[in-house]
């Protein structure tokens, strides 16, 4: 039930186009839960995807942090980097340009502003499958002057809720496809 909830909401949603402009195959997956190691909580980032056919060796990873701002409240952060703990081997990874900030509505009622901040993250393929294979994996993402760990080889959050190990599952899956077929 957990997963469909997930999946009506937008969250860790597989997406799969041709481009128009030159012909490559883009396979995305919308943002999903990080476990945050604590209890039944996931973190305020959440993670996505993007692979190009173009690009076959390399994976945008997207951190995502969606939030509200009322009467004056800061609700944006920056995305400087990630760091990937496999199995006791850390690699950092910065952000490929800057943060996107967008806000996508006003609610009149709340004076709330619905907003979004996205960085990207490329990485080798071959990290995200070590990331997917490891006993123990951890994500730092790190946000302005702050971060944020997860555990990423956790699968589901104690309650039942998935994490975004067991949408990019879906998502590997079809890149493989894709690749395959080349």
């Amino acid at each position: 039930m957990a997963d469909s909830m997930s999946q009506f909401a937008g969250l860790g949603v597989i997406s799969q186009e041709k481009s128009t402009f030159d012909g490559a195959t883009i396979i995305s997956m919308s943002p999903t839960f990080l476990y945050s190691g604590q209890g039944m909580s996931a973190n305020n980032v959440k993670l996505g995807a993007r692979w190009n056919s173009k690009v076959p060796d390399q994976v945008a990873l997207i951190p995502s942090y969606s939030s509200s701002a009322a009467r004056g409240g800061s609700a944006y952060v920056n995305i400087s980097g990630m760091e990937v703990n496999i199995d006791g081997e850390i690699k950092s990874f910065r952000t490929a340009g800057l943060t996107q900030h967008e806000s996508s509505s006003y609610n009149p009622v709340s004076r709330d502003v619905y907003t979004k901040s996205e960085g990207t993250v490329v990485v080798p393929w071959d990290v995200l499958q070590k990331m997917m294979a490891a006993t123990d994996c951890r994500i730092r993402i790190h946000t302005g002057s702050d971060y944020e760990d997860s555990i990423f080889s956790v699968e589901r959050i104690p309650g039942g809720q998935s994490t975004v190990k067991f949408s990019l599952k879906e998502f590997i899956s079809k890149v493989d496809a894709v690749r395959v077929a080349r």
